[in-house]
């Protein structure tokens, strides 16, 4: 099982103290060696899978490189240290404001205690050293706070002054440990209590061999300790050895090194989750940094608690909001009734489902699917087959019309007409059949149409691009376009839909009604993925069994979650808030022109905010107005996309907007 342990980098690590047998000023230490080796020891770690925090050294605190001494943890809550030498006096509070920050319970030690150099935490008890440094009473204050029994041990020889240089647990029921190390009494408890123990011997012991790391399987050890690597071998586990020769002349070891933070789950911060995405994702995404936990309206929640604005929606997923009520008690009721037949079967929603958006659209037909990409491809496919068997466009030579800056998502097909090199570039052998033209103007698509045109395919306003909205009159001379020559006209309403923009679709703002909507994200209403293409059966028709699907696509928890959007989107209610609540975003984005803003675009409570370039990039400003409390997204560099869920009150939005203009004028 993988470990979450808390090291620190010895970048001030040197002998300069002698506080145990093992310290001699004169002869020092050698620090690069010290790093050196303290890098390989981490790297073991995270090769086996381990996640490792890291707390800043301090300067003046040699041994704070010996993490396991500055607390406990169990159960997500943390022991303090208070060190039994001056020495390492302020190492116990520096560990304890790390743990405090990250938001877990804490307590500051009333006794001398040095963390898990003495206490050892196994399933049902923790072992707990004393003799040299952890007083007696320690054992019972760190019982009393963490809930757990304790067990003491008193060790007898100076050189093994801690519990963790004379045993480790193996596992969470299993030890190994010197017996030269600890009085008879407690000898006898060891014996009784670990029948089946590894016994170390003196050699192994003096190279502190004992002061090892087990995650159960495998073990990370002084790679000097050869016979006990020999009797580990045996006992099935897996060695790890590791070269700590100069950090051994402070008297630690690998676990001397290793903090272990148990809790109810193996990460409890921002940090902690980022640091492990980071590592175990694949980076097509780059996030702000911020970790999510729960939202509610327009309001989002991180795991430290801290409240954020949602100005995003996830692209104009979340259009009627976090946890909407009507949507999540439409998904609870699906859930518990039936989540999947695949299209094999007919299920009680899919017939509502279909008729109520060919309804909200004014189209014969739907053709659910899952994501947005997913109905890109869709449309494509059906766009291609209508220009076969309907218009008579010979075989393989089918094309589309597409736009510059484009965004449909990111198949082989989509990107193969897309102009943005990060979603292009180095994924070919692209797919043929498109023509890119430039998005606003009419006469470019009218001079790319051949005998061999199908369709025409554009966003009613280009998201992705910069919320860029077209000339006034440009869909509609399109729609015209189309009619006289015979093609089809396909809206991608994937971000614009579904209210975003103060109209049901953006295309409703010229009175035009495409042949063939794209619809997705908000259709789930952000519980499920649910998108669709709709058109007329002269169009969709020529779909026949077999020759598309999804298992998936149009499932009943979808059409279930799709039949409370629908009702939503019927009743006009949203389609009025973003109109007017829009109205109020851009008249008052608009004063912040030449005051840090170069340029708004948008409708309805959809935006794209131009930063002066000179002032700040628009990631720079998105973290400036994160840590105001504010969620947006840049996108090309110094443009920043607002679409806030549509719930969101007339006050908060304001604020938002006051909080962007505060986050611009602190780059002036």
């Amino acid at each position: 099982m993988p470990k979450h342990y808390l090291m620190c980098r010895p970048d001030f690590f040197t002998v300069e103290y002698a506080i145990n047998p093992w310290m001699d000023p004169e002869a020092g230490a050698d620090r690069d060696v010290a790093v050196r080796q303290w890098e390989g020891l981490k790297a073991a770690y995270e090769a086996l899978g381990h996640t490792v925090s890291l707390i800043d050294p301090i300067e003046g605190l040699p041994d704070m490189v010996f993490a396991a001494n500055g607390a406990l943890v169990a159960g997500g809550r943390v022991y303090g240290a208070r060190f039994a030498f001056p020495e390492r006096a302020a190492e116990g509070p520096a560990y304890l404001n790390w743990f405090a920050e990250r938001g877990f319970p804490t307590h500051e030690a009333v006794h001398v205690n040095e963390g898990e150099g003495d206490f050892l935490a196994m399933d049902e008890v923790i072992l707990a050293g004393t003799g040299f440094r952890t007083s007696r009473e320690a054992h019972g204050e760190a019982q009393e706070f963490l809930g757990r029994p304790v067990v003491s041990l008193t060790l007898v020889d100076p050189r093994f002054y801690h519990l963790d240089t004379a045993l480790f647990p193996l596992h969470g029921r299993n030890i190994a440990y010197y017996p030269g190390a600890f009085s008879e009494g407690s000898l006898r408890v060891l014996r009784r209590m670990f029948p089946d123990a590894v016994i170390a011997g003196a050699d192994d012991a003096e190279v502190l061999g004992l002061n090892a790391v087990s995650d159960g399987e495998h073990i990370v050890i002084n790679s000097e300790a050869h016979d006990l690597q020999l009797d580990l071998k045996r006992r099935g586990y897996e060695v790890i050895p590791v070269e700590l020769s100069e950090l051994r002349k402070a008297g630690g070891g690998p676990k001397c090194c290793t903090l272990e933070i148990r809790g109810k789950t193996d990460m409890t911060t921002s940090a902690e989750h980022i640091d492990v995405s980071e590592r175990r994702s694949a980076h097509n995404y780059h996030p702000l940094p911020i970790v999510i936990h729960e939202a509610h309206g327009a309001w989002v929640t991180d795991v430290e608690g801290k409240r954020y604005l949602d100005f995003l929606s996830g692209y104009s997923s979340l259009n009627f909001g976090h946890g909407n009520p009507k949507i999540l008690q439409a998904a609870h009721e699906q859930l518990d009734n039936l989540t999947l037949t695949s299209r094999a079967f007919y299920h009680d929603q899919f017939a509502a489902f279909c008729a109520g958006l060919g309804d909200l659209t004014g189209k014969d037909m739907i053709l659910p699917m899952n994501t947005g990409a997913e109905a890109v491809e869709t449309a494509i496919k059906v766009a291609r087959k209508w220009g076969y068997q309907v218009k008579g466009v010979a075989p393989e030579q089918a094309n589309i019309i597409v736009m510059e800056d484009n965004f449909h998502g990111r198949t082989t097909t989509i990107i193969s007409f897309s102009t943005d090199p990060d979603a292009h570039d180095d994924f070919g052998p692209y797919t043929p059949g498109f023509t890119v033209v430039k998005y606003g103007s009419v006469e470019a698509i009218r001079d790319a149409i051949d005998a061999n045109t199908v369709a025409v395919l554009l966003e009613p306003i280009q998201g992705e691009a910069g919320v860029l909205v077209p000339p006034d009159g440009y869909l509609r001379q399109v729609r015209e376009l189309c009619t006289s020559q015979g093609i089809l006209m396909i809206a991608d309403e994937i971000q614009s839909g579904l209210g975003r923009t103060g109209k049901t679709f953006a295309c409703d703002h010229e009175g035009v009604v495409p042949d063939m909507y794209i619809l997705g994200k908000a259709l789930g209403g952000g519980v499920v993925p649910v998108s669709a293409i709709a058109a007329d059966e002269d169009v969709l028709g020529v779909i026949k069994p077999g020759q598309h699907g999804s298992t998936f696509g149009g499932n009943p928890l979808a059409c279930a979650v799709g039949n409370a959007v629908i009702e939503i989107l019927n009743t006009g209610e949203f389609q009025e808030r973003a109109a007017q609540l829009g109205e109020v975003l851009h008249a008052r984005l608009r004063e912040m022109i030449g005051h840090g803003v170069v340029t708004v675009r948008g409708r309805g409570l959809w935006a794209g905010v131009d930063i002066d370039p000179s002032l700040a990039t628009g990631r720079e400003v998105s973290k400036a107005l994160m840590a105001r409390g504010v969620l947006a997204k840049d996108t090309h560099g110094s443009t920043i996309r607002l679409a806030p869920p549509i719930v969101i009150s007339q006050e908060d939005l304001l604020w938002a907007v006051d909080q962007l203009a505060d986050a611009i004028a602190s780059f002036r």
